[in-house]
């Protein structure tokens, strides 16, 4: 069954992810974590006066670091009621000073109406949570909200032998709320053929040292390096 065949109710009951053991994950700085939030915080570069929309904000914790690290404005959006409740009672427990400059709403990003001109919409690990007609719809209400936003893309890349093998179902597991892992070129055309200009293209390795260490010399292989480029990093501004 492709993403776009689940329901709205069927994709709703998907395991997306642990939002309480995502947050001890970073309050206790496992490594995923601290590699996560270090590259989103040199790659998204937050200051004083932007103003920084997270879609799909889980437990709170990316939009909490960057504000914790800038003078930056954060709201996340999630449409789990949950993950809202985990990331503002999270939020309240353990940085209480950011509560100015860091919410957390419920909402659906396909129709949801913006009441902060946001300059910066960020997609950490989130668009391989949903399917095409929903990541279409919640495209084109960006952008015919935020003409001068710029668009933050973070995420597996389905030609990484790592997803070739969890799709699989061979040695390792895919994640239950994983519906919509594409490649880096299946990326890029999604977004063009959906009104928005790519202004960069990218990858990085895993967080895993070793793993690390032979993705950075394998990825640049010709033809075969696709297979070590572990995360897909995009930026894009609607045309």
């Amino acid at each position: 069954m492709s993403a776009d065949d689940l329901t709205d109710e069927e994709l709703l009951a998907l395991d997306h992810n642990n939002h309480e053991g995502a947050f001890r994950g970073y309050l206790g700085g496992s490594r995923h974590s601290t590699d996560k939030q270090g590259f989103l915080r040199s790659w998204v570069k937050p200051a004083a006066g932007d103003m920084i929309l997270e879609c799909g904000s889980s437990s709170g914790k990316t939009s909490i670091d960057l504000a914790r690290h800038s003078a930056c404005y954060c709201v996340g959006v999630d449409f789990d009621p949950h993950a809202v409740d985990v990331a503002n009672r999270h939020r309240d427990q353990y940085f209480p000073e950011l509560t100015g400059r860091c919410q957390f709403k419920q909402g659906d990003l396909t129709k949801i109406q913006f009441d902060q001109p946001f300059n910066k919409v960020l997609m950490p690990d989130f668009t391989e949570h949903i399917p095409d007609r929903i990541f279409a719809r919640i495209l084109a209400n960006i952008a015919a909200q935020l003409r001068h936003t710029s668009l933050y893309i973070y995420t597996p890349n389905r030609s990484h032998i790592f997803e070739i093998l969890k799709h699989r179902n061979f040695i390792l597991k895919n994640e239950g709320g994983h519906i919509n892992v594409k490649t880096r070129a299946q990326l890029v055309a999604f977004l063009e053929s959906n009104g928005w200009s790519v202004q960069s293209s990218t990858w990085r390795a895993s967080s895993i040292p070793a793993v690390k260490y032979f993705e950075s010399v394998l990825g640049y292989l010709p033809v075969l390096g696709k297979l070590f480029q572990r995360r897909i990093v995009i930026t894009a501004t609607p045309n």
